[in-house]
């Protein structure tokens, strides 16, 4: 059996380029994601136009919705399977998730900013 700390995780460069749908470096990008995903069940992701300032900026937001209480994410909520809060399950006890639907909308993110912040969070939003 393979030592599991020689193992390191496989690192995908995304550009411009290789998020154009359809073009040829999209489809060898987009195998290498599927690889990656089910070798390792995640990748490193590097890209080039993410500025650190906008990578601490989505960590930050990131720990303070994970530092609300409990009570409060599992208020998202889904009719779909693992799209609302995730969380507390003993055979995976430190996992949680949640789910923000239609998150490409400015409605799916108001609705999820109200949901958990009432009184409102401009700059999680």
């Amino acid at each position: 059996m393979g030592s599991l700390a020689n193992q390191t995780l496989p690192t995908i460069a995304f550009s411009s380029q290789n998020l154009e749908v359809g073009s040829s470096s999209w489809l060898s990008t987009s195998k290498q994601v599927v690889l990656a995903l089910e070798e390792y069940g995640c990748f490193i992701a590097t890209y080039p136009n993410f500025s650190p300032q906008l990578h601490h900026a989505i960590f930050q937001a990131s720990k303070e919705l994970f530092d609300l209480p409990t009570h409060v994410k599992m208020l998202n909520t889904s009719d779909t399977p693992s799209h609302g809060y995730v969380g507390q399950q003993p055979i995976v006890p430190l996992y949680e998730g949640l789910g923000i639907e239609n998150s490409t909308t400015e409605q799916g993110v108001d609705r999820f900013t109200t949901l958990l912040w009432p009184s409102g969070n401009e700059t999680f939003r």
